[in-house]
């Protein structure tokens, strides 16, 4: 296992690796990699849906959010398939299913059919996001909570939009259960703050939100046949780029159940 860094800020590739062939003691340290620099790149794989759900599944607990609807024969493997720049719900900075009390732990993707050009994705170090926020900024979020809902993935589901959904509220700081460290956790699907109003919360979230995808802390994939990403949904935004027009664009995913974000800071 031959480990290179992808950014000075963000990520890994790993070479000389085969998961197929993953030992304990390969995932216990892909596990110590993911939660030091959130990403892990995994070249020339090829594994199909039931090559990655067994991969993801040496990890932990498979996830499948109660919207989320496996490929056919599979438990646990998703489609993520190019349904028109309209319904492109991943463009934009998110973890994923964080409007779920537990939300999935780490996340694969497996490239299957890739456009010409373009769909690329990024990811977001949120480290180093908390890290570099001005220490007032720290003193202002380090308590709250922000509510997060799931009208996106309902929306591309059964193209309805619902505005009687429920929202969980998780910290805006929380702490990596790994590594300990403090984390900025803010989603595309938080949409307002604990006991405020949307209006009131509106110009806070809007301004924090400038902090996430920061080039300086990001890293952006451009997807080859075979690859194999793994990412930690507790420490990392991504950001799925529509810029490939009509051209197919299919991938599978694959999640790992954690445990509920807990704050770093004390809230009640």
């Amino acid at each position: 296992m031959e480990v290179q860094a992808l950014t000075p800020t963000v990520g890994v590739r790993i070479t000389d690796f085969k998961a197929s062939e993953a030992t304990p003691a390969d995932v216990e340290r892909l596990k110590s990699l993911i939660a030091e620099h959130c990403v892990i790149h995994l070249p020339g794989q090829f594994l199909d849906a039931g090559g990655l759900e067994d991969f993801a599944g040496r990890f932990g607990e498979h996830w499948l959010g109660s919207f989320l609807k496996p490929i056919d024969g599979h438990r646990h493997a998703i489609p993520i398939k190019n349904n028109g720049k309209a319904l492109a719900i991943s463009e934009r900075w998110h973890a994923d299913s964080t409007y779920d009390q537990c939300p999935p732990y780490l996340s694969f993707l497996t490239a299957i059919d890739l456009p010409p050009l373009g769909g690329d994705t990024m990811w977001c170090n949120q480290y180093l996001v908390y890290e570099y926020l001005p220490e007032g900024v720290k003193r202002l979020i380090n308590r709250i909570r922000a509510v997060h809902y799931n009208r996106g993935q309902v929306k591309v589901r059964t193209g309805a939009s619902r505005d009687d959904l429920p929202g969980f509220a998780h910290p805006l700081v929380i702490r990596h259960p790994v590594s300990g460290r403090p984390v900025f956790y803010l989603s595309a699907h938080a949409e307002h703050l604990e006991g405020i109003g949307r209006e009131e919360s509106a110009l806070l979230l809007d301004w924090l939100r400038r902090y996430n995808g920061q080039p300086a802390f990001s890293y952006r994939h451009r997807w080859s046949a075979g690859d194999a990403i793994i990412w930690d949904n507790r420490c990392t935004t991504h950001y799925a780029v529509h810029d490939y027009g009509d051209y197919p664009r299919y991938l599978n995913r694959v999640t790992v159940a954690g445990p509920q974000p807990e704050a770093y800071f004390d809230i009640d």
